[in-house]
């Protein structure tokens, strides 16, 4: 792997997933990665196992790997794990049960970081900011700012959602946007730790916010998604033409499968 160039102003065509295992997706997951591949040619798709995601911190963030390694289960990691990915290469990060209704090219030009929302009630507005997409042009501060964040409060031991998911990701945009803490500051602090050729690109982040019905029209958190998430649960996948009538403005859709929550306990290893 070699670190990609962090001057270009287009998100690169590569895209990031990552499973327990390379060989063994599980059908809806496979059926939904296809989206992707049918939807994207000549893009860059890396799938990447839990042992692809140690090695690749291990080698581009060694300072990182005690705290990597300490967190309770497999979910905090591939959390983070696709920060660290998008801030060397750029790209998208999509989790496996997203499926792709329409070209990515359409957002190329809309970096430096595409985020987006998910309509929630006024109690679950912390989770609005999902960490399930997300893209960005490579080295991009911004996700260095995350990385810090989460990396002040790994010792915490409370959920993903909490720590390394989109409770920490929602944090982390409204603090970077507030300047508390000071984004210089923290980012100074952090090439100090980076290899001269890992330094973020000069210049402050442009973080968009893509509205509910661009990534994310099903939210598990109103009567409707939650009807669609049961359906595709028992195993009624949509087709694209299904979906596409459903989901007209959207160019991505994620399902919330949920695949890292085993009843009551979180996977903790492969």
């Amino acid at each position: 792997m070699t670190v990609t160039d962090g001057g270009s102003r287009l998100i690169p065509k590569r895209i990031f997933q990552t499973w327990k295992s390379k060989t063994e997706l599980p059908a809806n997951f496979a059926y939904w990665r296809s989206s992707f591949l049918d939807k994207n040619p000549g893009y860059q798709f890396d799938l990447w196992d839990d042992a692809d995601n140690r090695a690749f911190i291990a080698r581009y963030f060694p300072w990182f790997l005690m705290t990597y390694d300490a967190y309770p289960a497999e979910i905090y990691r591939a959390d983070m794990v696709r920060y660290f990915y998008l801030y060397v290469f750029g790209g998208f990060y999509a989790d496996l049960d997203t499926q792709c209704l329409k070209p990515l090219d359409q957002v190329l030009d809309r970096g430096g970081v595409l985020l987006g929302r998910m309509k929630t009630e006024p109690a679950s507005v912390h989770h609005s900011i999902p960490n399930a997409i997300m893209a960005s042009t490579p080295r991009e501060e911004f996700w260095l700012y995350v990385i810090a964040y989460a990396a002040a409060l790994s010792e915490q031991l409370v959920r993903p959602e909490e720590i390394t998911g989109p409770v920490l990701l929602r944090k982390a945009l409204l603090a970077y946007g507030g300047g508390r803490p000071r984004p210089a500051d923290v980012i100074g602090e952090m090439r100090r730790l980076l290899r001269h050729d890992l330094h973020p690109k000069p210049g402050w982040s442009a973080i968009h916010v893509l509205q509910p019905e661009e990534w994310y029209p099903v939210s598990w958190d109103d009567e409707q998604g939650q009807a669609i998430r049961k359906s595709i649960l028992r195993g009624d996948l949509l087709s694209p033409s299904q979906a596409g009538e459903l989901f007209p403005s959207s160019s991505l859709v994620t399902y919330w499968t949920g695949s890292w929550f085993v009843g009551p306990h979180l996977r903790s290893s492969t």
